[in-house]
């Protein structure tokens, strides 16, 4: 039997996450870098990316490769998976973070705004999950982690049709894969982030902020552990699913909401 910290060992393993410049992503990168891996973090802000992987090569002693890569491109995923490919010779988690939300009545949604929504959130996770999941196929190992949402459960009347419909997919996507290849040995899992105070709604973290007195005050009445989600958070979840600790689930959701989707108060 393994005790129970090796379990969460990621020592000489090489992870891949997309958006990993800032927010969420950055703390996913941290958490990996933390139990050993070594992380590439790839994004469209090259100067925020290239900051970010300084950071985590001070604070964790691991090599940090940032990579500027749009992941609605395909040409652009091929050439960064190449590039892993040629670095680290492998990759063993990837995590797809990429993703953007809005907040607007339906009937003003454009089909350009519906398109580029899908693009990034869903289209971005299968080209990433294709490329990586082919080296992974080819290894007989693999960790894959798609960061859905809470908005991909429960219905808004603010307005997110297009965002949850996109987060949705992603479990559909997250599904299916751990069912095609888990033969191949590789887990595929949805993680999905409630109201985070981090990330798209860091301005949560200021009481005096037009979001906090507009949104924070109603939400906390529905979240029954009265408080929004932090960087700790997010840094357990992708731990325990990267790594052996979670070596049996494959196919999961987990909802870090603080119990705001079971709360029949909505």
């Amino acid at each position: 039997m393994t005790h129970v910290l090796k379990l969460f060992d990621l020592t000489g393993k090489v992870a891949l996450v997309t958006g990993g410049g800032r927010g969420l992503g950055f703390f996913a990168a941290e958490a990996l870098a933390e139990a050993g891996a070594d992380v590439v973090i790839c994004g469209r802000n090259v100067a925020q990316l290239e900051s970010a992987a300084e950071q985590l090569n001070e604070t964790t002693g691991q090599k940090c490769l940032a990579i500027a890569c749009d992941v609605t491109d395909e040409g652009q995923v091929l050439a960064m998976v190449e590039t892993i490919k040629e670095r680290f010779g492998r990759c063993d988690i990837l995590l797809n973070n990429a993703g953007v939300a809005d907040m607007k009545p339906t009937e003003h949604v454009s089909l350009k705004e519906w398109q580029e929504m899908m693009a990034i959130n869903l289209d971005g996770a299968f080209l990433c999950s294709r490329e990586i999941g082919k080296l992974m196929i080819e290894q007989k190992s693999g960790s894959i982690i798609n960061f859905s949402s809470e908005n991909g459960q429960v219905g808004f009347s603010t307005g997110m049709a297009a965002y949850a419909t996109s987060k949705i997919g992603v479990i559909g996507l997250t599904r299916s894969l751990a069912v095609e290849w888990g033969e191949h040995n590789i887990r595929v899992n949805a993680l999905l982030p409630g109201n985070m105070e981090e990330g798209m709604m860091e301005a949560m973290k200021d009481k005096n902020s037009p979001m906090y007195q507009t949104a924070a005050a109603p939400l906390l009445k529905l979240i029954p552990m009265t408080s929004f989600g932090s960087a700790d958070d997010i840094k357990g979840a992708v731990a325990f699913l990267a790594s052996d600790a979670g070596r049996y689930v494959s196919g999961a959701k987990l909802i870090l909401d603080g119990g705001f989707t079971i709360n029949s108060g909505l």
